[in-house]
């Protein structure tokens, strides 16, 4: 194993809430608003039940073998050759992803809080704090997701009990009167972020020290992500109004701006920011960690931090030329984005336990 060493079952549930929020509670109260209006809140219900559905998918195919991990698994499913075209083309996927991550902090950066700031230096900045994770392994990452966790998990606690005040639930009825089927056809985009990427865990589940209960947390992490999107975006709802939510590119931040307790505290939107840059960078650093052991396994290298260097610098690079302005990224994410992650996050791992099971049964 590439990978020597161990997270505990807590490590990675935490590592999967994180992530599972990563991008979710900035994108997805705006996406689902633009589309289901009102009803929003009933699509994040349904899509998080789907998204259940996905971890159990994932956590069948990882059953097969629990020593292996995902690319190991390409490999035992597909055979060797074809299976190494399977693997260099998720690495694209995770490229991809990863670049993707580092461009929205970085717009988000220089467009709400450091607007003089040159989005290189916001990217360089958060790939170099990555970069030094992957060099210091697996288990530092798991330890430090413990001990920003509860940073994260009580900024978006006091965000939603401080603008609680301001809410008004009549902007949320009449139910599914207008536009009824958009609430249903928008769980379609909101599984591309974060229920079909949640695939990179099947990298990392081999090296928690208790499959069982690795099993568990996955679930857990995954559940109560879920339930903490729906009580953002009904917030969004409630407070700034479907077409104000649907027509932001950062509603959960404007959301911030909107306490106002007593007219004394006021405006501590840095709550929502100093949640988002925990979950965003264990979102990129998981990312950048499977992306570095895939290409450790693809090229059969000793270490999987040895490609990890020349890769940031790749990821910062594609993250500027991938996406022009933040009109082209927001329609990539609203009509593309799910298609070409569930074409690896649920496509990919449907075929490997398909075909994994028929190799079993043949060798038997």
């Amino acid at each position: 194993m590439l990978e020597k060493g161990r997270i505990s079952a807590r490590q990675f549930m935490l590592l999967v809430f994180m992530y599972s929020l990563g991008t979710s509670i900035i994108v997805n109260p705006s996406l689902t608003a633009y589309y289901a209006s009102m009803d929003a809140w009933i699509t994040c219900i349904i899509s998080s039940i789907i998204g259940v559905g996905i971890v159990f998918l994932l956590i069948r195919v990882s059953s097969m073998d629990e020593k292996k991990n995902l690319f190991e698994l390409m490999e035992f499913a597909l055979g060797k050759f074809i299976g190494k075209v399977v693997i260099l083309l998720f690495l694209f996927f995770m490229l991809f992803l990863t670049a993707t991550n580092l461009r929205q902090i970085g717009d988000f950066m220089t467009t709400q809080i450091m607007v003089d700031t040159p989005i290189q230096f916001i990217m360089l900045l958060f790939a170099l704090t990555s970069l030094y994770g992957i060099k210091l392994g697996l288990e530092v990452i798991g330890r430090s997701c413990e001990i920003f966790f509860p940073y994260a998990i009580v900024s978006l606690i006091l965000l939603l009990v401080l603008v609680s005040p301001e809410a008004d639930f009549t902007k949320i009825k009449p139910i599914l009167e207008d536009r009824a089927s958009a609430a249903f056809a928008t769980v379609i985009p909101t599984l591309g972020i974060p229920y079909f990427e949640l695939i990179v865990f099947l990298a990392i589940i081999p090296y928690v020290n208790a499959f069982k209960k690795a099993k568990k947390g996955f679930y857990i992490g995954t559940i109560v992500a879920s339930f903490m999107i729906l009580l953002i975006t009904l917030m969004c709802l409630a407070v700034l109004g479907a077409e104000f939510t649907g027509r932001q590119v950062y509603p959960t931040y404007i959301l911030g701006k909107k306490i106002s307790i007593a007219n004394f505290l006021e405006r501590i939107e840095i709550l929502v920011a100093i949640a988002w840059f925990f979950t965003i960078f264990f979102k990129i650093t998981v990312n950048f960690y499977v992306l570095s052991l895939g290409f450790s396994h693809f090229f059969k290298l000793k270490n999987v931090s040895t490609l990890s260097t020349p890769l940031s610098f790749i990821l910062i690079i594609l993250g500027l030329i991938s996406y022009p302005n933040i009109i082209y990224y927001q329609e990539m994410i609203a009509y593309y984005w799910v298609f070409f992650a569930a074409t690896m996050g649920l496509c990919l791992p449907l075929v490997i336990l398909i075909v994994g099971k028929i190799r079993q049964k043949k060798k038997e």
